[in-house]
């Protein structure tokens, strides 16, 4: 037997509350048996992502924080993340031939497994032969994930965004979230606010990003009959202003910007105090490929973690 430490963030309602991957090293954790976890009282997600102007920085961690040895949209490589800090797990969402979901980001099998053919042809017996492969090419003994299975990872853990592929019906993906009683703990990514109002229809009380480019696109949100209260604006991969991100916290919302092209620029710079220059714009969550940077620049002595201990079982 022996103590796994797991630091675990609790977020009650009353309070304060391209390329995927970067070439270069990536710094190893202080524990390798820390996890920072995300923990949302049950019903309570909007709450969570609520506007407040005390609020905690968030990393989004570009499907699901890949690094060498750990594979996009893989669930280990979200629990490696973990050892760094906590936040969101921004995961792709694909539908096999027999309806199946899973986290799969290309058309193709080809890039990030150890099998070839489209996506769209494969059943879930077929995927469970495969491994996974890092952005490096090489082979890990990970295997593709079920979003089921992502689900009940994620539950006490971290909240999964949950990019939703052309040809994946959102009617599964909702009733799989509402199946695995995940509703605190999973976002729908939308692209247009089309697709955000066909989306609330179907799942009322599920999160959603909405895209928000300029005021205008804030004041069409507003008015599209979209409940405020379960909205988060993707404000896209270019900073804005600070007068557009305070319009944003006007209405209640949180602001999520990519970092995707300074992410390259800082791995080249190692400048990585930048980040904070994006939050001081009015960023709130930070999208990155470069999670450990950001992580590092955002973590606040100040912060206080309710701290939970869990026996677990040595492995032979």
């Amino acid at each position: 037997m022996h103590i796994s430490k797991i630091l675990t963030v609790v977020f009650f309602i009353y309070a304060l509350a391209g390329s995927p991957t970067i070439a270069e090293s990536v710094p190893l954790p202080g524990d390798i048996n820390t996890r920072y976890y995300i923990e949302v009282p049950k019903g309570h997600l909007k709450e969570f992502f609520r506007f407040h102007p005390l609020r905690i920085p968030l990393v989004s961690h570009h499907r699901g924080g890949p690094v060498a040895g750990y594979p996009e949209n893989a669930i280990e490589t979200m629990d490696n993340a973990l050892r760094h800090g906590f936040g969101l797990m921004e995961v792709d969402i694909a539908e096999l031939k027999d309806g199946s979901l899973i986290l799969m980001h290309d058309d193709t099998l080809d890039r990030t497994t150890t099998g070839t053919g489209n996506v769209s042809d494969m059943s879930m017996q077929d995927v469970e032969k495969l491994y996974l492969e890092d952005n490096d090419g090489k082979q890990t003994i990970f295997r593709v994930p079920s979003l089921e299975s992502a689900l009940e990872w994620a539950k006490g853990r971290a909240i999964l965004t949950l990019d939703i592929k052309r040809g994946t019906d959102f009617r599964k993906v909702a009733k799989a979230v509402e199946d695995a009683a995940a509703e605190d703990y999973a976002v729908a990514i939308t692209y247009s606010l089309k697709q955000a109002v066909a989306f609330h229809k179907i799942a009322p009380a599920m999160m959603l990003t909405v895209s928000m480019y300029d005021q205008q696109d804030v004041a069409d949100v507003a008015a599209s009959g979209i409940d405020p209260r379960f909205i988060i604006a993707w404000t896209g991969t270019q900073m804005q202003p600070p007068a557009f991100y305070r319009h944003i916290h006007e209405q209640g919302w949180r602001a999520i910007t990519g970092t995707f092209s300074l992410d390259k620029q800082l791995a080249e710079t190692g400048e990585n105090a930048e980040y904070l220059n994006v939050l001081e714009a009015g960023v709130d969550i930070i999208a990155t490929d470069r999670f450990w940077a950001v992580q590092h620049q955002i973590r606040n002595p100040n912060l206080f973690y309710y701290v939970r201990r869990s026996p677990v079982a040595a492995r032979h």
